[in-house]
């Protein structure tokens, strides 16, 4: 299954915030429909949800949650396709145990989008729940909407500014790069936002709104490209400063190869990117120039398979 570079961010984004507090199911089955739940999180203990690493994303993953990232303003229709996956859930759910669940035990659904209108709110009945950006429908509902483009810029709320659009987007960025490079989670977020740009380049299908975001990736790309390298000189220090920089300059090359490889491919075989890991500079820069014109993982292993 192909997924759009915003998606493909927003679930592992989710992945890697949520994962060491529960369980993080993505493209969840929604029974008797043929969709799917974007990101499902069920947490393993609400108290070890940490704010001083998750912001404001503790206080929406405290139950569990049907999280449904929108890139571009969300319809009726769309908050229509939400609410049916939540509430098919909660059907299946009930049969699992055989009784009707209390409300408290049935999961959220937090519907996250670049901006929402006015209108829209209005139409559900949207209320603030207290907090700029965040908006709730009455509580049976069990549903929320977060208008990323309304959050207040802390840092409690970056994680979800990541997810937003434009001006806000690219603030959110800027902060992020800021960060003390000690920070929890901020080496894998700088991770995801270079794929995204990397899968965005090789789609070669650039929409002019997405130049401007590509041009806001472009640190993020040099500072992923820097401690790269110095990750791989740090590996190799011992070996001598020759080979420290040697091997800091391989380790980029593959970083950068694997995922322009999984933007193709989605996923790649844990064999097949340690190959890839191993392969010498020059074998590196003939596995660029070849990976083009692979129509699938097959003719990659073919080719290392001729090649390591």
């Amino acid at each position: 299954m192909t997924r759009q570079p915003f998606d493909e961010f927003s679930k592992q984004l989710f992945e890697t915030l949520l994962s060491p507090y529960g369980r993080v199911t993505i493209d969840r089955n929604v029974p008797g429909e043929a969709r799917r739940i974007d990101i499902y999180f069920e947490p393993s203990d609400p108290s070890q949800l940490n704010p001083a690493e998750l912001g404001q994303l503790a206080q929406l993953s405290t139950t569990k949650s049907l999280f449904e990232p929108f890139r571009n303003p969300p319809s009726s229709h769309d908050v229509r396709t939400c609410a049916m996956k939540l509430y098919l859930l909660h059907a299946d759910l009930n049969r699992t145990v055989d009784r009707i669940l209390p409300d408290a035990d049935l999961p959220q659904l937090w519907i996250l989008a670049s901006s929402v209108s006015d209108r829209l709110l209005d139409d559900f009945g949207g209320e603030l729940a207290g907090e700029d950006g965040i908006y709730t429908f009455d509580r049976g509902w069990r549903t929320g909407i977060i208008n990323i483009a309304e959050l207040p810029v802390t840092e409690e709320t970056l994680w979800l500014r990541l997810l937003g659009k434009g001006t806000t987007q690219e603030q959110a960025i800027e902060e992020l790069l800021l960060l003390p490079e000690t920070t929890p989670k901020r080496a894998a977020a700088l991770d995801l936002l270079v794929r995204w740009r990397i899968s965005i380049e090789v789609t070669a299908n650039v929409e002019a709104e997405e130049e401007r975001f590509l041009v806001a990736l472009s640190q993020v790309y040099l500072e992923w490209e820097r401690r790269t390298r110095a990750e791989g000189i740090e590996q190799g220090i011992e070996q001598g400063i020759e080979r420290g920089i040697e091997q800091g300059e391989r380790r980029g090359k593959a970083s950068l190869i694997l995922m322009l490889l999984r933007s193709r491919f989605e996923t790649l075989p844990q064999s097949v990117e340690a190959q890839i890991q191993q392969l010498s500079i020059v074998k590196l820069d003939e596995l660029a120039i070849a990976l083009l014109q692979f129509n699938n993982p097959e003719d990659l292993e073919q080719w290392l398979q001729t090649h390591s």
